[in-house]
């Protein structure tokens, strides 16, 4: 597994709004928090949640992984966008496992914080 490559990819189609590019990153039996009561309960959710980046515009991504222990991974990020005109600021942890595809199948949205 190369979390390196994945974040890599995942920020890249992010920030150029590239909604099918950041789903085929993902299995498509992936067990998807959005936030930690709030799981996704199918590809099609997923979907429509990764549909809202496409208002989002001046995205600036950070992540760095924080911890390991085989293909689990727990991830600190940044991002900061502007929507309509309003800046927004959040961090927060991101907890991701990864198949031997490369596959994310789990996707745990936690500890966001506005800034």
């Amino acid at each position: 597994m190369d979390i390196d490559n994945w974040l890599g990819k995942f920020k890249e189609y992010w920030v150029h709004h590239d909604v099918k590019r950041v789903l085929n990153l993902f299995h498509r039996d992936v067990e998807y928090y959005e936030t930690p009561f709030q799981k996704l309960s199918n590809f099609s959710q997923l979907k429509g949640a990764w549909e809202g980046i496409g208002k989002q515009d001046n995205i600036k991504l950070d992540l760095k992984v924080y911890n390991k222990e085989r293909n689990k991974y727990t991830v600190m990020w940044y991002l900061e966008y502007s929507y309509k005109n309003v800046v927004k600021k959040c961090a927060g942890t991101y907890l991701i496992e990864l198949n031997n595809d490369n596959l994310c199948t789990y996707f745990f949205h936690c500890c966001e914080n506005k800034l």
